[in-house]
């Protein structure tokens, strides 16, 4: 068999992988809502998870370039997703899946903004997506209805842009780790500090699990928190960051779909159309990085 013909094979795989792991991602409602657990317990729970499945192939790996810097920006890995998810949480526990994720997903156009000055790298046409970002988000808000102008809305929206925000620090700061000490050690030992991080904020309401949230959240961390996170890393080893970056967007894809049609939540044209925006200009954020590089 020819050199040539074996290309496919490992594209369309990572393809798959990358699809899937997105995609599981956004199922995090399914498993987190019948629950009704804080989100300060639930995120720490679901960190630990992570970082103990991951910590026996952490061990396993070649030893590792331990700076201070490498040191110092695995803890700022920790805080940044440990905010990151606590704030997304928060967001599902507080508004509908559609508004936290369409927040969250603001981040492609914080990132694009924030390039020039952390990687030096301009994302043509920036400023305008995140313009149009804003004015999606406004749709999906619709501030002059009174339904949706107060409350939790709001405050849902909020948590959502601020896990954005996180999630975009996170990103500059885990691709110098990984490619320092490898990925899958950067996500086990990121997770393992992430949770140490919150677990103070958790020791308050442990008293609140039963053995099948227990249950319930060591399979939720294990499934599309560790093995997603590997099976993602493993197929964006194969098909490279800019066309993984475009798949991701699998995840808010499934997950509004599930707040519509599992959790019956209303959705209204002003949203759908917000919504469009939101994600158009992302992806093109996504892409016109990735041609920038």
């Amino acid at each position: 068999m020819s050199v040539a013909s074996t290309k496919p094979a490992p594209q369309l795989a990572g393809t798959v992988m990358v699809l899937g792991a997105a995609a599981s991602w956004g199922t995090w409602s399914l498993f987190l809502r019948p629950m009704n657990l804080p989100p300060t317990l639930t995120g720490p729970f679901v960190f630990l998870v992570m970082g103990l499945v991951c910590l026996p192939w952490c061990l396993r790996l070649p030893a590792a370039p331990w700076t201070p810097r490498i040191k110092w920006l695995l803890v700022a890995n920790g805080v940044f997703d440990a905010l990151n998810v606590l704030a997304f949480f928060s967001a599902l526990a507080h508004t509908t899946v559609a508004v936290a994720v369409l927040t969250h997903y603001l981040a492609p156009c914080l990132i694009a903004l924030a390039a020039p000055w952390i990687d030096r790298q301009r994302t043509p046409g920036a400023l305008p997506a995140a313009a149009v970002a804003l004015a999606g988000l406004v749709l999906v808000l619709t501030p002059w209805q009174a339904a949706t102008g107060t409350g939790s809305v709001w405050l849902g929206a909020g948590l959502g842009a601020a896990s954005a925000v996180c999630y975009a620090g996170n990103v500059f700061v885990v691709g110098r780790v990984a490619m320092v000490i490898g990925p899958i050690r950067a996500m086990g030992y990121h997770a393992l500090i992430a949770g140490v991080l919150l677990l103070p904020l958790a020791m308050p309401d442990v008293g609140a699990l039963t053995a099948s949230n227990v249950a319930v959240l060591v399979v939720a961390g294990i499934s599309i928190g560790a093995i997603s996170g590997v099976v993602f890393v493993a197929g964006l080893e194969r098909i490279g960051a800019a066309q993984a970056a475009v798949l991701t967007y699998a995840e808010p894809l499934v997950a509004v779909l599930i707040g519509v049609v599992y959790w019956h939540e209303a959705t209204s044209g002003w949203a759908i159309i917000g919504g469009i925006l939101i994600l158009g200009a992302g992806l093109f954020s996504v892409i016109a990085r990735a041609k920038a590089t």
